[in-house]
């Protein structure tokens, strides 16, 4: 019988050791549009809804304003946020920042099957956990390849995972550790550390609709 080849031994090894991805703490993530308006409110609508909630920014430092003002620049215009928090009527506190762009498709983006997203520009790289696989993307106008692999595993405050397929092994860590993409006008709360054989890359991410979103800054 014909002796299985080393990515084929790292997957068995992978889907037998891996642990569950972290439960994320009790509050809710929300989604949706934020502005500070002239008369100095803050203001969100989150997404489908279209409510207009009173927002206190309780993130660390403030993160939420912090953020719409380097990426508004002025007052009344709204950007797509992200975050935790809790709703009480009409108001909401954000408690824990995870990423604010003022460019990008905002609340039209679908999520609903994404594990994650991750990208740079600077070389390019897009990466895209789902479910049943990881696609990554490493020229624009090229074609995703596939990686299959065992589930996101928390370990030492970081998020880590590891894939392959016939021709490469992906490995990928996540941390919390601010992270600005210039050239979508974007702010994130996650960093990615992808490596493909030779190539690393450091880029930014972000969580989707699929699983808890884990805290990774316990």
């Amino acid at each position: 019988m014909a002796r299985a080849g080393p990515r084929l031994c790292l997957l068995l090894a992978l889907a037998c050791a891996a642990a569950p991805l972290a439960a994320a703490d009790d509050a809710a993530i929300w989604r949706g549009n934020f502005l500070l308006s002239r008369q100095g409110a803050a203001l969100f609508s989150p997404c489908r809804s279209g409510e207009r909630l009173v927002l206190e920014d309780a993130t660390t430092g403030r993160m939420l304003e912090a953020a719409y003002r380097e990426l508004a620049r002025q007052r009344g215009r709204a950007i797509f946020v992200e975050f935790a928090g809790n709703r009480d009527g009409a108001r909401i506190q954000a408690t824990r920042f995870e990423r604010a762009q003022a460019d990008g498709p905002g609340c039209r983006e679908d999520l609903d099957d994404v594990r994650l997203r991750a990208y740079g520009f600077n070389p390019f790289i897009q990466l895209e956990m789902r479910a049943a696989a990881t696609l990554v993307r490493l020229r624009p106008a090229g074609t995703p390849v596939e990686y299959s692999g065992a589930a996101l595993r928390i370990e030492d405050g970081e998020a880590r995972y590891e894939g392959a397929n016939a021709h490469s092994v992906l490995r990928l860590r996540l941390r919390a550790k601010p992270c600005r993409e210039v050239l979508s006008s974007a702010i994130f709360s996650t960093e990615a550390l992808i490596e493909i054989d030779a190539g690393r890359y450091a880029v930014c991410a972000y969580w989707g609709g699929l699983g808890a979103i884990p805290d990774l800054r316990r």
